[in-house]
């Protein structure tokens, strides 16, 4: 085979966690036709499907799931390597923390706040992936932690619970008022944007089968939040973020999945803790 072309792949990894040509190429500074051959050239040289139309957005296939996990390490390893040849590299110490894919970005931030306020400042490597990726990662030693919602069944990996919050159902205004007081049992009658993995998705899914319920599912993304009130759809949610999600995204809440419990971890490699962690986990109490 050839020798791999790294911008191609950059155009893949990016699109891949946008989740749309265009925002990639905003991201990217280059035109959608543009960005859309380069992936093209790279799904010609690896002679596999790596990403299909899913509705109005775009779907990572498997095969785009395994390239997509090695470029999340390739450019890892290439910010440790401009870090490593920085002058100022050696005054600041190296900081690789795994966050799960399926957390929101606005959450991730709030709980990094108590990060970049540590002395001295950390530099800082973020690896997104799924859980499983991040627990290998972790065995491996290339992780110092991980944060995530959900526990991967990985040897001798350590956990602690960072947040722990009830499930609630949120809505754009709209239609949050045509929605009945009792919506928890009532659900099948309302559209649903459904979180495509993760803790709330897992959870979601056995209440649904506990409750014998079906959702008007309008379709499936990491991010639901994000798009809810463009689709009028209503979107499953830790009852925590009910202001975040207010404030950010203008949704409000409209019910709680009785009996369901979302809880955040952070994994580690053994018990010992990092100063990082640790600002992290002040943080997470701060948004208790």
């Amino acid at each position: 085979m050839e020798r791999l072309n790294y911008h191609h792949l950059l155009y893949f990894y990016t699109v891949a966690h946008e989740g749309s040509i265009a925002r990639a190429s905003a991201r990217l500074g280059l035109k959608q036709p543009t960005v859309s051959a380069q992936v093209h050239l790279l799904e010609q040289k690896l002679g596999r499907k790596l990403l299909e139309r899913s509705g109005r957005g775009i779907k990572v296939t498997p095969a785009g799931e395994t390239v997509l996990r090695y470029a999340q390490s390739i450019f890892a390893l290439g910010g440790e390597l401009l870090l490593a040849l920085d002058g100022q590299a050696e005054a600041a110490p190296a900081l690789a923390l795994g966050v799960d894919s399926t957390l929101s970005p606005a959450l991730v931030a709030a709980l990094l706040e108590g990060v970049f306020g540590l002395t001295p400042r950390p530099l800082l490597t973020i690896v997104e992936g799924p859980a499983e990726m991040l627990a290998a990662a972790l065995a491996s030693g290339s992780l110092q932690f991980a944060l995530t919602d959900i526990k991967p069944g990985m040897g001798a990996l350590h956990s602690r619970v960072l947040l722990e919050s009830a499930v609630g159902i949120f809505a754009p205004p709209a239609l949050a008022r045509k929605l009945p007081k009792d919506f928890a049992s009532r659900i099948a009658g309302a559209p649903v944007l459904l979180p495509s993995a993760g803790g709330v998705r897992r959870e979601v899914e056995s209440w649904l089968v506990r409750r014998k319920l079906r959702v008007v599912k309008l379709g499936e993304m990491l991010h639901p939040e994000i798009y809810a009130a463009k689709a009028h759809a209503a979107i499953f949610a830790p009852s925590a973020f009910r202001e975040a999600l207010k404030k950010s995204y203008g949704l409000l809440p409209v019910g709680e999945l009785e009996g369901v419990r979302w809880r955040m971890f952070a994994l580690t490699a053994d018990k010992s803790m990092h100063p990082a962690l640790d600002a992290v986990m002040r943080s997470a109490k701060e948004l208790r």
